[in-house]
């Protein structure tokens, strides 16, 4: 990776760290400098503000989370329940999906709900998946491999809504076994689809 590339990098990475831990206001430009062992030059070079910084930290997050997990999993070669239930994983692990850093799930929440301009961006990035979802399960209703009973749509944002739920439990209450416990359920909701 190119130096330059590599301290915006380190910029992005130690903003998402501070914004989950400290939350977006609660966290100084000087704050993110001593953390990524940048200058202020070089932040202001890449983010000529906090807010860009912020923009490009929740892209980085709902990248992670949505382009390189739920996403991804959406294109695998599966049937469509299992690729469902790997989404869900994804979506609404409260410790951190794989090899993402646990704050990564639940910080497009956190921010999202603190900036307007973070909340449109995080709900353009999942109004994609959503598609990509509903598509999937349009093709395995079609292929004979979900039940014929239900709507394709209404169970993509159902179990989005659940996983969103989730998230937002934990946020709220760092009650882990509530959270495993819809997690599971959703997980049998969409296991009773299969055909």
């Amino acid at each position: 990776m190119p130096h330059s590339q590599d301290r915006r990098k380190r910029l992005v990475q130690a903003a998402l760290k501070l914004f989950a831990s400290r939350g977006y206001y609660n966290t100084s430009i000087a704050d993110i400098l001593k953390e990524s062992g940048c200058t202020k030059g070089i932040l202001y070079y890449y983010f000529p503000s906090k807010e860009e910084l912020g923009y490009a930290a929740i892209d980085e997050a709902i990248r992670l989370i949505i382009e390189e997990g739920a996403a991804s999993r959406l294109q695998a070669n599966e049937h469509p329940i299992d690729r469902f239930v790997q989404v869900v994983d994804i979506l609404s692990d409260v410790s951190g999906p794989g090899e993402l850093p646990a704050y990564t799930t639940d910080i497009a929440i956190r921010m999202a709900s603190v900036h307007d301009g973070f909340r449109r961006r995080l709900r353009q990035r999942l109004d994609a998946m959503v598609r990509q979802a509903e598509e999937v399960a349009r093709r395995g209703l079609a292929d004979g491999q979900i039940v014929d009973s239900v709507d394709p749509d209404r169970v993509v944002h159902l179990t989005v809504t659940v996983c969103a739920g989730i998230q937002f439990g934990n946020v709220l209450w760092a009650r882990k076994a509530i959270c495993e416990d819809a997690q599971r359920w959703i997980k049998q909701y969409l296991s009773s689809l299969r055909r």
